[in-house]
């Protein structure tokens, strides 16, 4: 392959249709860099959001991808922690649509040689964040009851497999044809177009949980988040798909999304409740240590077969836009996974 690599790039936001195959030249990877051949990178929300232009501090031109798993083909100076062929993951916001590519050393962390790459990459981005925002944000104990939104996803699938291996109870609410998913992972199903979530989390829980995982934001943060918890317990925020839905500003939902942000201090300081907000990218950069810590712990998890992420589908790289229309349809459950 010498110095080149294959990407899906994008020149400019729009539908699907900007992104495009290019090949591009690789210069040796700098100071403190790995460069690694792509074995799966994941298909995020998040990189529908670049591609429209939402996402903050993201511009096109860009390749997007936002996690990968591969081999170390060369190493940059000062890079001592890894050797070439060793197989590893990183969490790297954009650049992954590709077939090789340099990486920052840092964000770096061994991976596992028992597991498929597809399985690994879907636990990256997925994986870190439930890992995070369960072992560090919020706090349940065992016996304790959280609620999960959207649980048959890539994120709240792996919360409800941390809440089983800590003995934590879980009710995970999604669409009626993902009710399998969610009891296959010892979740308590709710249909969150059915039924009453908050109120139906608070009979299930008798009183109410002790955290709730909120991918939606807006208003559904308060009416079926905050309104689920008990006493001392903690709303965590981790998206705004209420906002951006199919990948499109949504004007009216921002306005909701924005007002629901007038939470009562007061109220909340008298039931001893929090709300959090959470963002991968940002523990990671503030907290280095703590980012390769914690994604080490999910991968060994992976490839002990204690986490089982689920992967929705997989695609040829040069087939990222039929991945990203498969994910704003939500037509399959799981990660969503692309291989060079």
């Amino acid at each position: 392959m010498g110095d080149t690599a294959f990407e899906m790039h994008m020149a400019r936001t729009g539908g699907v249709e900007v992104l495009q195959g290019r090949k591009v030249v690789l210069p040796p990877p700098g100071p403190g860099e790995a460069r690694v051949v792509i074995e799966a990178s994941g298909v995020a929300f998040a990189d529908i959001v670049m591609r429209t232009g939402l996402y903050p501090g993201v511009k096109a031109p860009v390749t997007p991808g936002y996690d990968l798993v591969g081999r170390i083909e060369s190493l940059g100076t000062g890079v001592e922690s890894f050797a070439v062929g060793q197989r590893v993951a990183a969490l790297t916001v954009t650049g992954s649509y590709a077939d090789r590519r340099n990486v920052e050393a840092c964000y770096l962390v061994p991976a596992p040689e028992s597991v498929t790459a597809e399985a690994l990459v879907a636990g990256v981005l997925n994986g870190l964040t439930a890992w995070q925002m369960f072992h560090r944000v919020a706090s349940a104990k065992a016996g304790e009851w959280i609620l999960v939104h959207g649980a048959a996803g890539g994120v709240g699938g792996l919360l409800l497999d941390l809440a089983r291996l800590s003995g934590v109870r879980a009710i995970g609410t999604a669409s009626a044809g993902k009710r399998a998913v969610v009891e296959a992972k010892g979740g308590f199903y709710v249909d969150y177009r059915a039924e009453p979530v908050a109120e139906r989390a608070r009979a299930i829980s008798g009183g109410g949980v002790v955290a709730a995982f909120d991918h939606v934001g807006g208003p559904h943060l308060k009416q079926a988040s905050i309104a689920a918890l008990r006493d001392g317990g903690t709303a965590v925020l981790y998206g705004g798909y209420d906002a951006t839905k199919g990948g499109k500003m949504r004007p009216a939902a921002m306005i909701r999304m924005l007002l629901a942000d007038r939470l009562s201090a007061l109220k909340l300081f008298s039931a001893s409740q929090g709300v959090v907000g959470y963002n991968v990218t940002s523990w990671r950069d503030a907290r280095p240590d703590v980012y390769r810590e914690d994604l080490a712990a999910v991968m060994a998890l992976i490839g002990a077969g204690s986490l089982d992420p689920q992967i929705g589908a997989t695609f040829p790289l040069a087939e990222a836009a039929k991945a990203q229309d498969l994910l704003q349809s939500a037509g399959t459950a799981g990660k969503i996974v692309l291989k060079p």
